[in-house]
């Protein structure tokens, strides 16, 4: 899966806009913990640990 990044560094931290491809809704993001947390391929509910 590709992304497009919109990132914006300032005195505040780091900020922006994340896209996946094919997808018209940008996501965003506040902190580069919320900018992986964005980035990671989405799960089903459940356990965490049952793996993809």
């Amino acid at each position: 899966m590709r992304f497009i990044v919109d990132l914006e560094y300032g005195t505040d931290g780091v900020h922006g806009l994340v896209t996946r491809e094919g997808c018209d809704r940008s996501e965003p993001f506040h902190g580069w913990l919320e900018l992986l947390s964005v980035l990671e391929s989405p799960r089903s509910r459940g356990n965490p640990w049952d793996g993809p």
